[in-house]
């Protein structure tokens, strides 16, 4: 009887993929396949990207990670509470995976993911905007890891497994999943947790992955930066956050009386607010629905180019800014909302096609985990403690208000290239699921 193996795609912040394949089975044990896979023993050094290769290498992927955002966000804000996930994150090892697909399989994969037929462009594309992302910088830690767990008793393409390695930077590792599923489920969460600072633990749960599994994908990214301007802890207090019209929650609220490191647009339907990190080069942008605008009205006009409008318009002024101290950490599986997209052939073992990977076991992807933290405080972004003091400047003159008291949106960006790494959405500041 022909039983089915997995693909498990995992990112990280969160995304795990699982693989497995079609094989006859004799007992209790796969049948094992040829083996022999090149093994990648560190990540390469991250190149410096100039800004003249933005334009050229990387647009077209930031526009595909940025369109994909929306694609996800539309299903995903059906969802009550709040919400924070990576795109980036969740694109990269998606693209991953479709680097190994072929007919119905990748057309699917690359619509959802809005990546073009030219393969070249997208390995390039990618490859450019993770040395970019993972260029060194003193002032903030962003760094993005990928890698590949292949069963040991498993045959992968080397055309596959060289794609990874030179345009992913994907660190490739034999694993055991034959015999000791759940140690290398292990394995694989500690990595994860090295790679995001112990932020993200038990990425893949218990009992997923089993001895059919036959490949795991991870993308962990990891950020910690501190504000340009830091609030001030003394002028936290508690304040009212209103849930809805008929609800409200007390929590503490952060406040800068002058904002000078911070970009402000208001319009009819929403206020704008972006916030620099130091290093000037990542961001986050807030957006408030104004008074007699909801936050559904706001999330049903979003969309990539919006986005972009809105931060073309921001100027840089002195602004008063109130913002809720916020911590929260989400997981989802995923694979209910890819097909809902319209990727429905990785996920189904008749139809599948993977034959990238491998041409003699019937791959398709199994699951598609997704894990996500984040914590906003006085000093910046991230759970690290680092004491830091504004000093108010006094003036007369009258400043814009950003007061976040009520639910909002929120992305962290990279300015130089516009690529969203991060979206969420802050429903209850007290709520931390």
């Amino acid at each position: 009887m022909a039983q089915f193996k997995s693909i498990v795609l995992i990112a990280v912040i969160g995304l795990v993929v699982l693989f497995s394949g079609c094989t006859e089975k004799q007992g209790g044990t796969p049948t094992p396949t040829v083996t022999a896979i090149s093994t990648v023993t560190e990540t390469p050094n991250a190149a410096v990207t100039t800004p003249e290769q933005y334009s050229s290498a990387n647009i077209s992927i930031v526009n595909s990670i940025n369109n994909f955002t929306f694609k996800t966000y539309s299903l995903l804000s059906n969802e009550s509470g709040n919400l924070f996930f990576s795109p980036f994150s969740i694109s990269t090892a998606l693209s991953m995976a479709a680097e190994g697909a072929d007919g119905k399989t990748v057309e699917e994969m690359r619509n959802i993911l809005e990546l073009s037929n030219d393969l070249s462009a997208n390995r390039k594309g990618f490859e450019s905007l993770f040395n970019s992302l993972n260029a060194r910088n003193a002032s903030y830690n962003l760094s993005i890891a990928d890698a590949i767990w292949i069963e040991k008793t498993f045959s992968v393409k080397q055309e596959f497994s060289n794609v990874l390695s030179t345009y992913y930077h994907a660190l490739a590792q034999q694993a055991d999943f034959a015999n000791n599923p759940d140690g290398e489920r292990k394995n694989i969460n500690s990595w994860v947790a090295v790679k995001t600072n112990n932020k993200i633990l038990d990425l893949i749960p218990q009992g997923g992955l089993d001895s059919y599994t036959r490949l795991v994908i991870v993308d962990a990214i990891y950020f910690k930066g501190n504000w340009a301007q830091q609030f001030n802890k003394s002028d936290t207090q508690n304040d009212t956050f209103f849930i809805s019209q008929s609800k409200s929650v007390n929590v503490p609220v952060m406040h800068i009386s002058r904002s000078e490191k911070a970009s402000y647009y208001s319009e009819n339907e929403l206020k704008a607010l972006e916030m620099d990190y130091q290093g000037d080069k990542l961001s986050m942008l807030i957006l408030l629905p104004n008074p007699n605008h909801s936050l559904s009205e706001v999330e049903a006009g979003l969309s990539s180019i919006k986005i972009s409008g809105i931060r073309a318009q921001l100027v840089r002024q002195p602004v008063q800014v109130w913002l809720p101290r916020f911590s929260m950490t989400k997981s989802k599986e995923m694979s209910d909302l890819l097909k809902e997209l319209g990727m429905k052939s990785a996920f189904d073992p008749y139809t599948a096609d993977f034959s990238g990977i491998n041409l003699t076991e019937g791959l398709y992807i199994s699951d598609v985990f997704h894990k996500a933290f984040i914590n906003v405080n006085e000093t910046g972004t991230e759970a690290a403690a680092a004491t830091g003091v504004v000093v108010g400047v006094t003036s007369i003159e009258i400043l814009p208000e950003f007061r976040a008291d009520h639910p909002f949106l929120f992305f962290i960006i990279d300015k130089h290239t516009g690529s969203i790494l991060f979206m969420g959405r802050v429903a209850d500041p007290t709520s931390e699921n």
